[in-house]
């Protein structure tokens, strides 16, 4: 059930992506069509040639720089993503690994420990990492997991190999939660972006000017450009922030996670 909400709400997010774009191309028409009509810009038709000169550099330029600021906000986010999936597996593999341990009062302290690590973050919904702060509610429940493991007693073999296991995965868990804190905290640089929707507009404004001999390539052209543009713009705003906005990651893997535990092994 949660899939299938799960699936209904990108394909709306989708499609609310593709409305907008396909509006502004809208909008972009039009300005084109007012200003063809008010500023006459066909008279203009002998400079075309300067200015696919101007076109042809400018618009290599603008396309490299747009396509690296794309590629750098979804590789962030995939990032993210898989950062957080590997922490959710790495939570019920400890919890799987203290099972081998000879001392079920330590198995279920670290499930206690899990739990409420878990429930922090689900809590939370990631509201503080989209402030590009960090959550110390749960950055303390993890901490209690090491105390837990740091306080056992064994006193055979089995249970020693077992515990250099623990702390070694722990170890790990620990360097991804690091890693996926200090990843989601990033964000484009605020001049880089100013400066790509500054380009964007100079590269907007050229087209709504051009003088077009055929009404209709000048409107069709408007259009393209308009929906092109407005694409990329909700792009780098969705990806460059994934814990807000439409296309946000969410805490499932860590509640399927605690899922498992309590259903599988319990």
């Amino acid at each position: 059930m949660r899939g299938t909400y799960r699936g209904v709400r990108q394909s709306c997010v989708q499609y609310n992506m593709l409305l907008r774009s396909f509006l502004f191309g809208f909008v972009c028409a039009v300005l084109y069509w007012a200003a063809r009509i008010h500023l006459n810009t066909p008279q203009f038709i002998n400079d075309l040639g300067g200015l696919s000169a101007f076109l042809g550099v400018f618009g290599t330029l603008y396309g490299i720089l747009a396509a690296f600021v794309v590629f750098e906000v979804w590789s962030q986010y995939n990032r993210i993503s898989a950062l957080i999936g590997k922490e959710a597996q790495a939570l019920e593999q400890l919890f799987r690994l203290s099972l081998y341990f000879r001392d079920p009062e330590f198995t279920q302290r670290i499930e206690q420990g899990i739990r409420e690590y878990i429930e922090y973050i689900v809590e939370g919904k990631f509201r503080l990492l989209a402030q590009g702060k960090r959550n110390a509610k749960s950055g303390l429940a993890l901490r209690k997991i090491s105390e837990v493991i740091q306080s056992v007693d064994f006193d055979d073999d089995h249970d020693s190999i077992v515990f250099e296991q623990i702390v070694e995965h722990y170890g790990e868990l620990a360097l991804l939660r690091t890693e996926r804190t200090n990843e989601s905290r990033n964000r484009l640089p605020r001049f880089l972006k100013y400066f790509i929707y500054l380009a964007s507009s100079f590269a907007l404004v050229t087209f709504l000017l051009m003088p077009f001999e055929v009404a209709f390539y000048g409107l069709f052209s408007a259009f393209v450009i308009g929906f092109l543009q407005a694409m990329v713009f909700q792009l780098i705003e969705e990806l460059d922030n994934p814990f807000k906005g439409s296309m946000q990651l969410t805490t499932q893997p860590y509640e399927m996670a605690l899922k498992h535990i309590e259903e599988d092994y319990n």
